[in-house]
Formats: structure tokens, sequence, C-alpha cells
């Protein structure tokens, strides 16, 4: 038997709080962060939609913009490590960023994982970053690959991130464009959003040894590619995001339903239509697959960093005892054709 994977810490800096705890109780308020940009307009003038960041400036952008927002988050995801038992090795990190778009390229990925090497303050040496320029599936691939690791036994805890901002003019521009703002122009558009989510993934044996707490077990993952892409003419069926969540269902050790659903719908017609087309497949194994929970309402279209959010709303219902269940699927689904799902267990506290 493997040895299973926890999440024993998360971190996340959101247009509704700049912690993880205070993130997760603004969504489930209600609350929401989303207005309109300072100074950007769309093409018919009126001002961009946008789920800004409390405090960095509206014209900071790229790289920059992308490390403030990694730092408050990793920071926080790493805050359990300065009182553990012992002290804690090198860490490698999986981070997820936006698919290579206008406004972000693979000079800007390097960029960021680079200066995300170099960062220090951290009670621990990052061992080695790995990028996944994935958008919206990306944090939950950098899921998979960790626990897969950690799994074969070639890690013992590392770090798994998403990072995203849209807001650079050349990304709202070209959203603009394809009519996916929310607003006058569209009548299938989202409400871009920027942040950052981060979770500490790792082995029972590292938690027992550093004496962490396990906020949830990942329980199963899965993944898909979807080839009826958005933007395109074609008729999307599901098909990619079926197999995603499939691949999950069955690698779970038991056959049990899934009390709740997380995932980035955020909108647009194409997303829900998706999931839709899931729910008439595979119904039978959710409580109810129509009752999901999607925070862009709160904090806008999250990007890349929405995996690791969701997992971190998972962890901050479990330890406060709201949560539907233990078992909870998040799933996200990217523009490029990724699909990526996880289920995690927690206990209730």
């Amino acid at each position: 038997m493997p040895d299973s994977v926890y999440i024993v810490a998360t971190g996340a800096r959101t247009p509704v709080g700049l912690q993880a705890a205070t993130s997760a109780a603004a969504v489930r308020a209600g609350i929401s962060g989303l207005g309109e940009h300072p100074f950007l307009v769309d093409s018919v003038g009126d001002p961009m939609p946008c789920a800004l960041d409390a405090l960095l400036d509206p014209s900071l952008a790229g790289p920059e913009r992308l490390l403030a927002l990694i730092e408050t988050a990793l920071g926080e995801a790493c805050l359990p490590l300065t009182a553990a038992a012992a002290p804690c090795p090198q860490l490698v990190v999986y981070l997820g960023l936006p698919e290579f778009r206008p406004g972000f390229s693979a000079q800007d990925a390097e960029s960021v994982r680079s200066a995300l090497a170099r960062l220090e303050g951290l009670p621990m040496k990052l061992l080695e970053v790995n990028v996944l320029p994935q958008g919206h599936a990306a944090g939950l691939s950098a899921l998979s690959v960790a626990t897969a690791e950690i799994h074969k036994g070639r890690l013992e805890a590392c770090l798994i991130g998403g990072v995203d901002s849209y807001f650079q003019p050349e990304t709202m521009a070209w959203l603009d464009a394809h009519r996916q703002l929310a607003g006058t122009v569209s009548r299938s558009g989202f409400v871009p959003g920027e942040g950052a989510g981060f979770c500490l993934l790792a082995s029972e044996r590292f938690c027992q040894r550093m004496k962490l707490p396990a906020l949830a077990r990942v329980l199963a993952v899965g993944s898909g590619n979807e080839t009826k892409l958005v933007k395109t003419e074609e008729v999307c069926l599901g098909e990619g995001l079926t197999k995603a969540v499939q691949d999950a269902l069955d690698s779970m050790p038991t056959v049990e339903a899934i009390n709740a659903v997380i995932c980035d719908i955020n909108g647009e017609r194409y997303r829900g239509e998706e999931w839709g087309f899931v729910c008439l497949r595979l119904s039978h194994y959710f409580d109810d697959p129509t009752a999901y929970l999607s925070p862009a309402d709160c904090w806008g279209d999250m990007g890349a960093a929405s995996g690791p959010l969701f997992a971190m709303l998972v962890c901050e219902a479990a330890a406060r005892g709201y949560s539907k269940g233990p078992r909870v699927m998040l799933w996200a689904s990217s523009e490029g054709g990724e699909r990526s799902v996880a289920v995690l267990e927690t206990t209730k506290r």
C-alpha cells in the first residue's frame, strides 16, 4: 500500500481575503469582491469587470504582480513548519501557472520560476521549483504530480500551488475580443480575478515525525483531455471532464458517495454545460452533483490558482465544522483542454 498523502497546511491570497481563513469566511458568507477596473475599458468604452487584490497597485503587472501574490500565500502555507517538532528539509515546489496567452509568455513563466527559487524568508529552502503552465487545471495537476511522487517514496513532503492574474492590458483585451468578459458585450462571460493558493503536502511518516496535523487526505486524483474547446464552433459534450472524474472515482479505495463539489464554473455557458453532461452520466456517484460551490461568484475567476484555493476551502470548512461531508471533489478545466480532478477526505472536528 502506498503511503497516504495529506494536506497539512494551506495559504491563500484572494480578492476577498489576504489569508486562508479570511478568504474562506468571505466565500462562506457570500461576500463579493467583484467590481470594475479603475482604468481598463472594453470595446464599447465600459469599465472592464474585475476582482482585484485589495492591496496591490492596479498598475503593477507581469511576473512582479504574480510574485507578490505568491509570497503571501506561500509564506502562510509554510508557517506551521516554524513550530514543527524537527527541522524541515528542503522542499520541492510544483507551481501551476496560466496557459501561455497574450500578456503571459514562456519568458514570464521562467521569470516567475527563477524568482521563486531565489525567494528568502521561508522556514526552509526550496530545493527545486517546477512550473506547470496549464491554466485552470494547473493547480490540481500539480497536486496529482506531487501525490504520485510521495506515493512512490521519492518525496516525503512538498509544496503545491497556483497563481494567476488576468490584469495585463493584452490579456484583458484578448478576453474582450473573444467576448469572454461579463458585461454588456457578452451574455456568457466571467469576471477575471487574481490570487494565489498553496498547500503543504506530506506523507503520514512526515506528519508523525514533524508532529503536524492532517487537515485532509488526498483520496484520489484524475485527469482527462477535452478536444472540443471553448472559443471554437465545436459542441462540447463533457467527454474530457467525464473521463477525469471517472478516473478519480475509479482510483478511490472504496466506493462511497461524493458529498460536495467545488469547481471553476465561472458564468461561461461552456463550463456550465460541460458539467451538466458529467452530471447526466455520473450523478449516481454524488449526493447532489448540481449543488456545487463555484467561488468565482465571490473572488472572480482564479485561473491557475483555482485548485489549491479549492483545497483550502475544503480544509477550512472541515476545521470549522460546516462541511457537507467528508468527501469533496474538486475539478478545473483549462482552455487548452486539460481537465483535472481531485477527491479530498476530511474528518469533521
